[in-house]
């Protein structure tokens, strides 16, 4: 775990393979002023991870913040039985989940619950085919997100996944192509999601794929979507 503010971390897992391309991915974790921990988009579980994460309090709640990221809820669920499981609607009625077994406890809204309220904001940003919700934790100042940008460095990738992420502009701090689609087909509904996101300001700006913006998060995430 790196930490990157006041009781934030986040941590880079073993990449993982999607329709044949291979991509960095990244969890966030975060500690609540209760004690508790949240694990947003959780990451290949391992023992010695989950020993570090319980060091930092019990962990009590794991976050599916989009439709695309809940592999590996289940190897969670069974490391720590007593969290709650939240996840964007949707998530549960994909065939994939369903077959899974993975319990999905709670809906991720348009505000943040009773339980974390008052140090992290939340949001979704509805799109075609999209649903993305997203956190800003206020004592850091951090907007964390998922797929909403992809920032992918091509010479990390393997040539194949190198050359479909240059296509799908996944390579330049921005929106990939399919997700400028999804949100550019959501019409008002989803400028104005992302317009409610942009005006939070963030300090810092967290996603999954490539290198997050650990400085000068509001101009940043501000050319992030500036083609809207």
């Amino acid at each position: 775990m790196k930490s990157i503010g006041e009781d934030i971390w986040i941590v880079d897992g073993e990449p993982i393979t999607a329709m044949g391309l291979t991509v960095p991915v990244r969890m966030t974790v975060i500690r609540l002023t209760d004690g508790t921990v949240l694990l947003h988009s959780p990451i290949r579980h391992s023992p010695a991870l989950a020993q570090a994460i319980a060091g930092l309090g019990r962990v009590r709640h794991l976050l599916a913040p989009t439709t695309a990221h809940w592999q590996y809820l289940g190897e969670w669920q069974r490391a720590f039985p007593g969290a709650v499981t939240w996840a964007v609607r949707g998530l549960r009625d994909r065939v994939q989940v369903r077959k899974s077994g993975i319990r999905l406890d709670r809906d991720l809204g348009d505000t943040a619950p009773a339980e974390w309220s008052g140090e992290i904001r939340q949001g979704l940003v509805r799109g075609m085919g999209l649903h993305e919700a997203w956190f800003f934790h206020e004592p850091s100042r951090t907007l964390v997100l998922t797929d909403l940008i992809e920032n992918l460095d091509p010479a990390r990738l393997p040539p194949v996944t190198a050359a479909a992420a240059r296509l799908a502009r996944a390579t330049v701090a921005r929106p990939a192509l399919h997700v400028r689609t999804a949100i550019l087909l959501g019409g008002q509904q989803a400028k104005g999601d992302i317009r409610t996101m942009v005006a939070l300001a963030p300090d810092k700006v967290v996603f999954a794929h490539g290198a997050w913006f650990a400085a000068d998060g509001a101009s940043r995430l501000n050319r992030a979507f500036a083609w809207l």
